[in-house]
Formats: structure tokens, sequence, C-alpha cells
């Protein structure tokens, strides 16, 4: 009876979670329209970003390795990818320095939550939450638990697996499979979605929809084995 009511709190709380972020997103929509309603104003800033990727790849690079880090959604980034660069390098190397770039990420932030940055984000960000123990029993299915959680901004996922004290080789091994599903998902239908190749952009849709499906049954069957 216990476990099923903590079931259906996670549950709640995780729904309760996508919707926050959901009405955030279309606030800032809401906003930055309002700001500037003109159609033609937002293509010619797009058309600029789009211009300056092309000239400048490594910024783009640069920002998935450090923005997302810092609390920068990434799949706008991921997105811009599958846009600008694909035309320069080819969709295979454009998906090689997007893994590359997140990695770096995904490591450097993991590194400071475990590291330096320790004490300060256990006494202002967790405070008082108690995080379920790690053991050496279930430290990747604990790990893999969190990445598959919606909801947990991926910097926030970095942060707490690195004050768990997550053993290197096992956040790696868990961290960056994970997220390059999640890039793959992104860089393939925002770019064919932007090039008017519906087919590959149904195809990237499908592929997300199946993998958050995955997820779910996923943790379904895993939820009583994390504490």
């Amino acid at each position: 009876m216990g476990e099923q009511i903590r079931k259906n709190h996670r549950t709640k709380r995780n729904i309760a979670l996508l919707l926050l972020s959901l009405i955030f997103f279309i606030f800032v929509v809401y906003a930055l329209w309002k700001s500037h309603p003109e159609t033609a104003y937002w293509l010619n800033l797009f058309s600029s970003i789009k211009s300056y990727i092309e000239a400048n790849p490594w910024a783009l690079v640069l920002a998935l390795a450090t923005l997302p880090g810092l609390g920068f959604p990434i799949s706008p980034l991921l997105i811009l990818f599958g846009i600008a660069l694909p035309p320069l390098y080819g969709l295979p190397a454009t998906l090689a320095l997007a893994y590359t770039a997140q990695g770096l990420c995904t490591t450097w932030t993991y590194a400071l939550a475990r590291g330096p940055l320790y004490n300060l984000l256990t006494q202002h960000i967790l405070r008082e939450r108690k995080l379920p123990k790690m053991t050496q029993s279930n430290t990747m299915r604990l790990g893999l638990f969190l990445r598959l959680t919606p909801g947990i901004p991926y910097a926030m996922q970095n942060i707490i697996l690195g004050i768990m004290g997550m053993p290197v080789r096992s956040y790696l091994l868990v961290s960056i499979p994970t997220t390059s599903m999640w890039s793959t998902g992104f860089i393939v239908t925002g770019g064919a979605i932007f090039k008017g190749q519906f087919g590959w952009a149904a195809g990237g849709i499908v592929f997300l929809v199946a993998l958050m499906l995955a997820i779910y049954i996923w943790r379904r069957k895993n939820t009583e084995y994390v504490g």
C-alpha cells in the first residue's frame, strides 16, 4: 500500500513538472512574440543566426559544450545542430560533434559538482532534500532512473549524480548513451523539418516517441528498485 502511494506521488509530481515546464515555455514564447509580433522579424533573426553559425560552426559546438551545464535549454541547440551543420559536414560528423560537445558538458558539470562545488551545491540546491543512497548494487539503475526521469533539467541531473558520488566510469556509461539518443532524435528531426524532408522528420519524431515510451515502460518496471 505504501509503495503504491509513493508511485502515485511520483507520477503526480512528474506530471506537475511537465505541465509547469510546458506553461513556462508557452509564457516565454508568448512574451517574445508580444515584443515583436512581426513574422518577418523572427525569420530575419533566424536567418542571421543560421548564417553566423555556418560561418562560425565552432561557436555552436562551444555553446553546446558549455551553456546546457549553466541551465540553458539543450533542445534548441541540438535543433540548430541539425539545421546548420549537416550541410557543412554531413549528418554522421554532425552527430559526432554533438556527442563530443555534450559529453564534455556532461563531464565538467559532474566534475564540479563532485569536487570544488560539492559543499556549495549541497547547501544551496539540495538543502534539506534527501537523495536515495547509492550503493554498489544499485549505482547503474539509480543513475539510469535519474537520467530517464522527465522534468529534471539536464544540468540538475549532472549535479545530482555528482553530489551522490556516482563513480565516474558508471556515470559516463549511463550518461553518454542516454544523452546521445536524445541528441540524435532532435538533430535528425530538426534538420529534416527545416529542409522539408518530411519522411526523415516523421522518422525522427517516431524515434523520439518510441524512446519516450520505452523510458516509461522501463521506469514503471524499475521504480520499486530505487529508494
